[in-house]
């Protein structure tokens, strides 16, 4: 059992480096995160120009969280693994682990959006342990304490963005819906 799991991490692995996206997957996480609340703009009645404003800072906010995540985890390798690194290089050989963030623009489903958006945020850190492990032969066991810090910097920040501006909208909107139907 233990090893057809790391038999398929390890084939993940070589997908995952085949990929090599690089840091231009960044932004692209960054427009699907805040793709993924333009329905709750939109039911705040707001313009096309005040949507697309908020969209476009939204996505480079989400796109420098995931960027601070990513130094987080280059610090991380150099203080538990000794390897020095270039967070640009380490940046560019980590991007392909968040392709699953384009996903992301699913978490505007009302009712599960923090459960999809806590598991699409863990399937990114998975690749980032599984890229560790492929790259740097850092070891799952170890990887986890390299990744963790990121991730939690990673779930904070999102959090902190999207949970005043969501609850607010759809508190908004549920008021309307039910003003509508008395």
């Amino acid at each position: 059992m233990v090893d057809q799991l790391i038999t398929g991490l390890d084939s993940m692995a070589q997908l995952l480096l085949a990929m090599d996206s690089g840091v231009g997957l960044l932004i692209g996480v960054g427009i699907s995160m805040s793709a993924s609340h333009g329905f709750a703009l939109l039911a705040n009645r707001l313009t096309p120009p005040q949507i697309l404003m908020h969209m476009v800072v939204d996505a480079l906010v989400l796109s420098l969280a995931f960027l601070l995540c990513i130094l987080c985890h280059s610090v991380m390798l150099m203080v538990f693994e000794g390897i020095p690194l270039q967070p640009i290089t380490f940046a560019n050989r980590m991007g392909a682990a968040l392709w699953p963030g384009l996903l992301y623009v699913l978490v505007a489903a009302p009712y599960v959006s923090d459960v999809l958006a806590v598991g699409l945020l863990a399937w990114i850190h998975l690749n980032v342990l599984v890229l560790l492990q492929a790259v740097y032969g850092v070891p799952f066991q170890t990887g986890l304490l390299v990744v963790l810090p990121g991730y939690v910097v990673a779930l904070v920040l999102v959090g902190l963005l999207f949970a005043q501006r969501w609850r607010r909208s759809y508190d908004t909107l549920a008021r309307e819906v039910t003003a509508l139907l008395q």
